[in-house]
């Protein structure tokens, strides 16, 4: 197998900064009503019902009902989907100070979902989350940092708010700490400090940084080639999802 050069894999690692964003969170803050095994109908009367549930507590002023209302129309579950419902209802959520909502609004509005794309609204409603303590909403403000939307490509923007989210729990902003060291972004290229925050990633359970350390030992980046230690993260990474990982194995040196 042709062994990548080290100049080559930092330029691979880079393209994470040019991922899109994605509505996170959805899964843990959406509870799951729905039986795994129950029909489609089952499934939608759930969903309805849960819905109901929702607006009952909105309607006292739960802002978390308010938000997960949200969610419902971002999702389509027990409605049908409409991104500028969801806007309204993550408006009066975050009006009641729910952290998350204003983190949800961010995403819609770097998304143009719901509302025209529009960074800037993005990044205002990413910083007032963070404010109130969203380490995901930490995470995107380093993202748009990292790619100059809305605001000044700045590397060193980027890397202090992959820390404060990482600070504040973030596994996504641990991955994207590595890959600025990994490419040299903002700070000298050292694979030895990528290495150790592809680590604390995979420990938190990344399949990205578990991912990226069977690159870094297939291609012998900071560390001695070992192929067997390749296997083993390229393991870890596709039995926790990641789908890279798992065609990497295929090509890997027996």
């Amino acid at each position: 197998m042709k062994v990548l050069s080290s100049s080559r894999v930092s330029c691979v690692l880079l393209l994470v900064f040019l991922l899109q964003l994605h509505i996170s969170g959805c899964a843990q803050s959406t509870p799951n009503v729905a039986n795994p095994h129950s029909s489609d109908q089952e499934a939608k009367q759930d969903y309805a019902q849960l819905r109901q549930r929702y607006e009952k507590a909105a309607a006292a002023g739960d802002a978390g009902a308010m938000n997960n209302l949200g969610l419902l129309y971002i999702r389509g579950q027990g409605v049908q989907q409409d991104y500028a419902q969801a806007r309204q209802w993550f408006e009066k959520a975050a009006a009641a100070g729910n952290a998350e909502a204003m983190h949800n609004l961010g995403l819609l509005y770097a998304q143009g979902r719901g509302a025209k794309q529009d960074y800037t609204q993005a990044r205002q409603w990413f910083e007032k989350a963070a404010a109130a303590g969203e380490a995901e909403a930490m995470r995107n403000l380093g993202l748009l940092y990292a790619q100059g939307l809305g605001v000044k490509q700045d590397y060193t923007q980027a890397r202090q708010w992959y820390e404060k989210a990482a600070a504040a729990g973030s596994t996504r902003a641990i991955y994207k700490l590595g890959t600025l060291y990994a490419g040299g972004a903002g700070v000298k290229q050292d694979w030895a400090q990528a290495r150790q925050w592809f680590e604390k990633g995979a420990t938190a359970g990344d399949g990205e940084s578990m991912s990226t350390l069977g690159v870094i030992y297939e291609n012998g980046l900071g560390v001695k080639q070992d192929h067997a230690q390749a296997r083993q993260w390229y393991e870890k990474a596709a039995a926790a999802g990641n789908k890279d990982a798992e065609e990497r194995l295929k090509s890997l040196p027996k």
